[in-house]
């Protein structure tokens, strides 16, 4: 029987993997291949870096660009030395990629030029200084970098110059209860909130989000899902890395190039929202593909969505339900339990979370079977970065996170949304 990693930390839980599956692959996208050996060498390749640029336990280091290996790779790096990632929307307007630079206390910024239609360059450079004070350095992956910004692959001569152990009494400091991330989520009245997640449950949700839908070291995760969105930099990233499993990024969502990557990488779990499983499904490249590969995963969605990627060839898919704030899944479905009820429900709460339906008027608990609001104690964020009044109105006098979503409970316990 499989157990939970015994590391609490990010950058343990990557030393961990190197030892247990050094040559298992780990990551691919864009062109390139990491083992766990190589992911954690990275890992620390990049970090040495930041630390030559002055990154420090504390110190909020954002990332701005597709599903690229980088983005993992910096990702893992900003937690080895205490720092916090900051995942940025790719979609975001200059109102809201300022807000978030400078609400966020950004101090290093690791972007492309561009992505799809949006010119970061452009963008970045129409900032005024004096909004984003604490933004020090820019680090664009695109080999022709803009004049005053820094290379990638100039990294690695930056990193030559801090020594391993350097890195290793970095991460000695780094505790469980430590901010990993702060990922922006917004409402469509509201200024983005930024949701705080810690290095522990990062860890022990993902673990707990894998065990529902089986996963083990020989699964391989076809990732189109931008990797800044819960659903993506939690669920899915964590979920894969704790059970020892291999990323296989996409870097922006292509049905026609998802089918062929997921048939030559042989992918065994979707990952997707309903819209791209339709777009899958009615692809016209879909009858000549063979998905055979494809096992399960996870996605949302009415029963006739969901039925659409079970006829993908992902016959033991997950349903799921979750926010940022609840580490990106508080109910998943059990890949074994019989698709009637993987269709229609989203599943029992996952370990180590307590969930109650109560009337949003009065906060009295409901019995099974009434339609109230979801509301979820365990692991859920520690509160908002900077934004008390909002963290404080987030939580009930019980402790519990008022998600502000309605559903019900069945007689097995299952959450209906």
């Amino acid at each position: 029987m499989a157990t939970m990693p015994a590391s609490r930390t990010v950058p343990d839980l990557i030393d961990e993997l190197a030892q247990r599956f050094p040559a298992h692959e780990a990551l691919v996208g864009s062109g390139q291949r990491y083992t766990y050996r190589q992911l954690r060498a990275g890992m620390r390749r990049i970090a040495r870096a930041l630390h030559a640029l002055g990154v420090r336990r504390g110190d909020k280091v954002a990332i701005l660009m597709g599903n690229r290996p980088e983005w993992i790779i910096v990702d893992l790096a900003i937690t080895a030395l205490g720092g916090v990632m900051v995942g940025v929307n790719t979609w975001a307007t200059p109102r809201e990629l300022e807000y978030i630079l400078a609400h966020s206390d950004t101090k290093v910024l690791v972007t492309a030029e561009r992505f799809l239609k949006y010119d970061y360059r452009a963008m970045l450079r129409a900032l005024e200084p004096q909004r984003v004070p604490l933004l020090e350095r820019i680090v664009c992956v695109s080999d022709d970098a803009p004049h005053g910004w820094l290379r990638y692959a100039d990294l690695a001569g930056l990193a030559e110059r801090v020594p391993e152990a350097t890195i290793d009494a970095a991460q000695r400091v780094v505790a469980p209860g430590d901010v990993a991330y702060v990922l922006y989520t917004s409402g469509s009245t509201s200024t983005p909130k930024g949701v705080q997640l810690q290095h522990y449950a990062l860890i022990e949700n993902m673990w707990q989000i894998g065990e529902r839908q089986h996963v083990t070291e020989r699964d391989r995760l076809w990732l189109a899902v931008s990797l800044f969105w819960g659903l993506g930099c939690e669920n899915a990233l964590f979920n894969l890395l704790t059970h020892g499993g291999c990323v296989v990024l996409q870097e922006h969502f292509d049905a026609g190039a998802a089918l062929e990557l997921i048939e030559r990488e042989r992918c065994t779990l979707f990952y997707g929202t309903p819209n791209m499983g339709q777009a899958l499904y009615e692809h016209p490249d879909r009858a000549r593909r063979d998905l055979g590969s494809l096992r399960g995963g996870a996605t949302i969605g009415t029963p006739e969505q969901v039925q659409r990627v079970v006829d993908l060839g992902a016959r033991e898919i997950c349903n799921i339900y979750g926010l940022t704030e609840t580490y990106g899944n508080c109910n998943v479905t059990d890949a074994a339990d019989p698709l009637e009820k993987r269709l229609a429900s989203v599943g029992r709460p996952l370990a180590g979370v307590d969930q109650r339906i109560v009337d949003p008027e009065t906060g009295r608990q409901l019995p099974p079977g009434e339609v109230g609001e979801i509301r979820v104690k365990g692991y859920v964020t520690i509160g908002y970065y900077k934004d008390p009044e909002r963290t404080a109105e987030s939580f009930d006098e019980h402790g519990y996170f008022k998600t502000g979503d309605l559903g019900w409970v069945d007689a097995d316990g299952c959450l209906h949304f």
